[in-house]
């Protein structure tokens, strides 16, 4: 029980006085970067591949390598593995945020205060959102043997939500009146939204299905009518939602970090769309907002 009282208190105090500041600071700046310079460069494009999109390019990659360099960064360009462990990513994810929530109640109690008046809104938001995902990761999402993701992108998942419930931690436990709180309305759309986007997806491949090759459908109906990446869209409304409750520059470099990385994956998956089903394919479906991009 010690132990477990000294994780959360070092845990809260990184989170206190500005002590994360440098490190996520740092963090988020490489982060960015790299994903920046994936839109233009085709080997760090390819680590962040996932899903159809990495296996298709494993289809196509027939590159001779001949140099010593070559054969090493090949090797590193094929260490993939299955998408199935995207679970982790939530599981980490509330590990760290629990322990936040745990110490913020533990406090209120201390102090004989109201939980609301000591607790992170945004965490406890984040909280419900990692929940929702874990459930449908492990009951809703369907993985085929070309489900997977490079090593590299998994690295980056994990340390992403070690970071995020730091980065939206609202340290002034801010009191919100009703007005303030109209981001959590996002929060409720973005969720209502990307749940209905897993269970479309998840019903275009039964149960039964677990062929490499099985075809994959073009998803229709919800959100789909607009934009090729519902939940994409969603996730980005999620994210914002928890900026424009705690506005500071950490949780901004946060969100641009999360809108970065998502509409680079959904160009990919929009292009691959596009080139797999092009007759059948919605001609008004945009990549990730609707009517815009």
């Amino acid at each position: 029980m010690n132990i477990w009282c000294s994780v959360i208190s070092l845990l809260y105090a990184i989170g206190e006085k500005g002590n994360h500041r440098i490190i996520f600071l740092v963090y988020y700046a490489i982060g960015i970067l790299i994903l920046i310079l994936s839109f233009y460069f085709k080997s760090i494009n390819t680590w962040a591949l996932h899903g159809k999109n990495l296996y298709m390019r494993a289809q196509k990659d027939e590159t001779k390598t001949k140099s010593a360099f070559s054969k090493f960064k090949k090797k590193i360009d094929d260490t993939i593995i299955s998408k199935k462990y995207f679970k982790h990513f939530y599981v980490v994810g509330l590990v760290v945020n629990s322990l936040l929530l745990v110490h913020d109640l533990s406090q209120c109690s201390k102090i004989e205060k109201n939980a609301l008046d000591c607790t992170s809104v945004t965490n406890v938001l984040l909280q419900i959102q990692l929940v929702r995902r874990l459930f449908e990761q492990l009951f809703i999402v369907r993985t085929t043997p070309k489900s997977a993701m490079h090593i590299f992108s998994y690295i980056l998942g994990v340390t992403f939500y070690v970071v995020a419930p730091f980065s939206i931690y609202n340290n002034d436990r801010k009191k919100y009146t009703l007005v303030e709180l109209y981001p959590v309305t996002l929060f409720l759309l973005g969720t209502l939204i990307q749940h209905d986007t897993h269970l479309r997806l998840a019903k275009l491949r039964p149960k039964e299905e677990k062929k490499i090759y099985s075809p994959y459908k073009v998803p229709n109906g919800g959100f789909f009518y607009l934009v090729s990446c519902p939940h994409y869209f969603a996730e980005i409304l999620i994210y914002l939602s928890f900026l424009l409750l705690n506005p500071n520059l950490i949780n901004l470099l946060n969100y641009t970090f999360v809108l970065l990385m998502l509409i680079k994956n959904g160009i990919q998956t929009h292009n691959w769309y596009l080139e797999t089903a092009r007759k059948e394919y919605p001609k008004q479906r945009r990549v990730i907002f609707p009517y815009i991009l």
